[in-house]
């Protein structure tokens, strides 16, 4: 890892005896969360804390990987949106929701959903996410409502699911 007593790291402050070992084993876990898929800094400021680092060697380890690149909440968002958008749709409140429980700040995490749903109106994403449930149920007003609470768990309008509802239930009618 090219740590050594005296060698700098992340910030710039000199590696204490100590620390050093911790800093590398802090690096290589943080590494090795990375490989597996894209993370926020807080994520990885828990996962890291959980595994028993300490707090100043985890913000050590997390300023140097985001100097380097390899952490970026912005972008972990952007991919997060993405990844959504095209394989399991869910409505703006919901993608808010979720960025926000992975730790990207509030401020980025609308800058995000406000991109994403500028791509993809959210009735587009309610009717595909409707029509596909749809596919492998049956019909009738049970199912109307089970449609309709898929939707809203979904963080879709109430409002674009009852539309959405009406118009996919009306199709399987015909």
């Amino acid at each position: 890892m090219g740590l050594s007593v005296g060698a700098t790291f992340g910030g710039g402050e000199p590696v204490e005896e100590g620390r050093a070992s911790d800093l590398v084993g802090a690096r290589e876990a943080a590494l090795r969360l990375l490989s597996v898929r894209a993370r926020t800094r807080s994520e990885l400021a828990q996962r890291l804390t959980r595994k028993g680092h300490a707090a100043a060697v985890v913000a050590r380890v997390i300023d140097g990987l985001a100097a380097a690149g390899l952490v970026d909440d912005r972008a972990f968002a952007e991919l997060w949106a993405d990844e959504r958008m095209r394989r399991r749709p869910v409505g703006r409140r919901r993608l808010s929701q979720e960025l926000r429980l992975k730790g990207v700040p509030p401020r980025v995490a609308d800058e995000v959903v406000d991109r994403a749903f500028g791509e993809h109106p959210e009735r587009a994403l309610a009717l595909r996410a409707a029509r596909s449930w749809a596919r492998r149920s049956a019909a009738g007003a049970r199912e109307r409502e089970r449609l309709f609470a898929m939707l809203v768990r979904r963080g879709f309008a109430r409002s674009t699911a009852i539309e959405v509802v009406r118009e996919v239930m009306g199709e399987r009618d015909e």
